[in-house]
This record gives structure tokens, C-alpha cells and sequence, in this order.
């Protein structure tokens, strides 16, 4: 967890990422260095090591109830037709 303490910057710095650190624009081997990496991938340890510092490359799933995001659809839009059966 990332707290104000652990933010804290060196007074001028901008919260912007510069134009060194867009790694769209850099070339390859640029990137490669950035990221400490090589064309052949992460070692076994390497990979071991940063999915202990950074964890799992996995985007959490977020589950939704279905009745709650069948009436989202009515609630939500509330048009003419349904703002009168509902009273919105």
C-alpha cells in the first residue's frame, strides 16, 4: 500500500512522466534496458524475484450481482417510459 509518506518527491519534480520515460517512443533496446530486460525474456530467478516484489500479472475480476445488472439497465437509463412506471 502506497502511503503520502512513501510519495513524498524532491521539491520541482512534476507528477508528468517525461518524454525519456513514454517507452512507446524509445527504441527497443531502450526499453530493454529500462526494464532490465533482454529479447530472450526474464531469467527463471529474475522471474521469481520480480513476482515477489510486484506479484501476479493478473487483472482482478469484478463480479456483479445479475438481478442488480438486469435493473442497472431500468435504473439507470430511467427514459420516459420507464420514469413513469418507476417514478424516477
Amino acid at each position: 500500500m502506497i502511503t503520502e509518506k512513501t510519495q513524498s518527491k524532491p521539491p520541482g519534480s512534476t507528477t508528468e512522466p517525461g518524454p525519456k520515460d513514454d517507452l512507446k517512443s524509445l527504441p527497443v533496446s531502450e526499453v530493454e534496458k529500462k526494464l532490465e530486460t533482454s529479447p530472450d525474456g526474464l531469467s527463471q530467478a529474475e522471474a521469481v524475484k520480480r513476482l515477489a516484489q510486484y506479484g501476479p500479472n493478473e487483472i482482478a475480476e469484478h463480479k456483479t450481482n445479475p438481478l442488480l445488472k438486469f435493473l442497472s439497465y431500468f435504473w439507470g437509463s430511467c427514459d420516459a417510459s420507464v420514469g413513469r412506471f418507476l417514478g424516477c
